[in-house]
């Protein structure tokens, strides 16, 4: 048996400089255990150099102020990736409007964190002043070709210029791995890293209105329907295909008789409407492909790669009525918020530096909560290009007996993977060593603060411990209202997409945390309550852009609220009711 009180074959000691860490905002990136094979192939250095390169540019940091070669802004303790919460407080220090508080507030909400221990070097006048020009152009942007363009367009042609990787060699096929995530990823993951901080000005601008304003629930309101959002694209396709079922009593005959084996007896006929299925399906696959459950994984379960999870979320939406229509959905938030801000236009008309100010906050949302949208889509399909390579590879080395899983080769950290090329067999054990050692972490639950120094992990509580206490009727849980509206029905606690076929028509959806692999399922669902999340979240974006109620935040939802619970969701309030 393995011994997990050793530190993991990734993990770093934590800085000096900058102590405090927190798992706050790490779900959407990494709920579980990190790989050896993801740290070292696009994770680790290559984030961490990225993220720095990304304050410098916004002027909130300069490079020199983190430690060469070693990990500063992240870290990985027994596996589990940290933000470095003493970092994001200096952020604040600097930030004009902001400070350590508030920072402690926007990443832990009510969970207290150690005190604040200002250091000299946190608040200097020179980085404000970078911060204010980021801020003044930002808020005056009207476009960003680069990320709406050009970075969309190079990752379209990145994908269209795929090399056959069953032609390849096992060393090219790493090589080719290895050189998209140097060349092509690094620049496109610093551009996204830099546009979290940029868009969080958005919000912030909105937010300050709202409150102006004397209605809170505006910053939400104005920030559904806009349209083009790209992790939202994928549900339209995934509802058309849908359709095709519908209208084919063949193919409903083969979706009837379930999941599993569906690609298989879908591409062996010679039915018209099943080949028609199969064409319009590999054309999501080809545009869509790169989305999964895991998205900064090096070999998740990705649409391309394992079909059974998109025809799964198909088979769901075929039973829902035309009514869930994403586009109808859509349709009628755009004409809600096209209304409310025709409400603002007229109610403020006389007071032109008002409107002036409405205006300005109203175009750079549209802007950027379309660009960060496509700034991560833009990333994640690069690094797809280098998990393709790896499948293929994973795939001969299953087939010659190397390894027992495809899986396995997220045992191995990129230097390893290149002596197992040259020395095949050698890795067997430690990869099983490696596995073990992953699922007995997988089964803790990391403390959510670490100050400086790390918890013994024999200290850590079991994940799978009960809740505190299980919502009884009438408790009223509070989160944050991500869009607008009061959904009741069924509550759905879900935490794989592969368990889709759980969901039924009229139910709610209950997740631990959400990323675009889980977006077709909301069109399934009522309304979606998730364990963690903020505004500019995943579920929030995509829920308020497919017009259905969203509460987020709401802590140990998936633990305290039992399947089969009926509730009510308040979207605007912030609100899960039970009933």
């Amino acid at each position: 048996m393995v011994d997990i009180s050793q530190p993991f074959v990734i993990d770093n000691a934590p800085s000096e400089r900058f102590p405090v860490y927190t798992r706050a905002n790490t779900g959407e990136v990494a709920g579980g255990v990190i790989t050896p094979l993801r740290w070292t192939l696009n994770g680790g250095m290559v984030v961490e150099s990225a993220w720095r390169r990304a304050l410098e540019e916004f002027g909130a940091f300069d490079e020199t102020e983190f430690r060469p070669d070693v990990l500063d802004i992240q870290g990985v303790f027994h596996g589990y990736i940290y933000i470095n919460l003493s970092v994001q407080r200096v952020f604040g220090v600097r930030m004009p409007g902001a400070s350590a508080d508030l920072m402690d507030r926007t990443y832990l909400g009510d969970v207290t964190a150690p005190a604040y221990a200002a250091q000299p070097d946190d608040d200097r006048p020179e980085y404000t002043d970078r911060i204010l020009a980021s801020v003044g152009r930002v808020m005056s942007e009207r476009d960003r070709p680069d990320i709406t363009s050009e970075d969309r367009e190079e990752a379209a042609r990145l994908r269209a210029a795929r090399p056959d990787l069953t032609a390849l060699g096992d060393r090219e096929l790493l090589e080719h791995a290895q050189a998209v995530v140097k060349e092509r990823y690094g620049s496109v993951l610093q551009k996204h890293l830099r546009m979290v901080y940029e868009s969080s000005i958005v919000t912030g601008a909105l937010d300050d209105l709202a409150a102006d304003l004397g209605d809170p629930t505006l910053a939400v309101r104005l920030t559904g329907g806009l349209g083009d959002i790209a992790s939202a694209a994928p549900s339209q396709v995934l509802w058309d295909l849908s359709r095709l079922i519908v209208q084919s009593p063949a193919l409903t005959a083969e979706f009837e008789r379930g999941v599993d084996g569906l690609d298989d007896r879908l591409r062996a006929s010679t039915d018209s409407a099943m080949r028609r299925f199969v064409e319009w399906f590999d054309r999501f696959c080809y545009e869509f492909g790169s989305r999964s459950t895991d998205e900064w994984a090096p070999m998740p379960k990705t649409w391309e790669s394992h079909h059974g999870v998109p025809l799964g979320m198909i088979d769901r939406l075929r039973l829902q009525d035309e009514s869930k229509n994403p586009q109808l959905q859509s349709h009628r938030l755009r004409q809600d918020r096209e209304a409310l801000i025709g409400t603002l236009r007229t109610r403020h008309a006389d007071d032109a530096a008002l409107l002036a100010r409405i205006e300005s906050v109203l175009a750079t949302t549209d802007l950027y909560m379309r660009a960060r949208e496509q700034s991560k889509t833009n990333t994640v399909r690069v690094l797809h290009e280098a998990r393709m390579p790896l499948f293929e590879l994973a795939r001969r080395f299953v087939e010659r007996g190397l390894l027992a899983r495809a899986d396995d080769l997220n045992m191995l950290t990129v230097t390893e993977l290149e002596d197992l090329l040259a020395a095949p067999g050698r890795y067997t054990d430690r990869i099983a060593e490696r596995r073990e050692w992953i699922d007995r972490l997988d089964e803790l639950e990391p403390p959510f603060i670490i100050d400086g120094e790390i918890p013994p992990v024999t200290e850590w509580p079991e994940k799978k411990a009960p809740a505190i206490s299980m919502a009884a009727p009438g408790d009223v849980l509070e989160g944050i209202g991500a869009c607008p509206g009061v959904a009741e029905g069924i509550a759905r606690v879900i935490f794989d997409p592969v368990d889709a076929p759980d969901l039924e028509p009229g139910e709610i959806l209950v997740a631990p945390v959400t990323d675009p692999g889980w977006t077709p399922i909301f069109t399934s669902a009522e309304a979606v309550v998730v364990n963690v999340g903020s505004p500019l979240s995943h579920a929030a974006i995509v829920s308020r852009e497919l017009g259905m109620p969203c509460v987020l935040g709401v802590r140990e939802a998936t633990k305290r609220i039992a399947n089969g619970t009926r509730i009510t969701v308040d979207g605007t309030n912030g609100t899960v009711t039970v009933h």
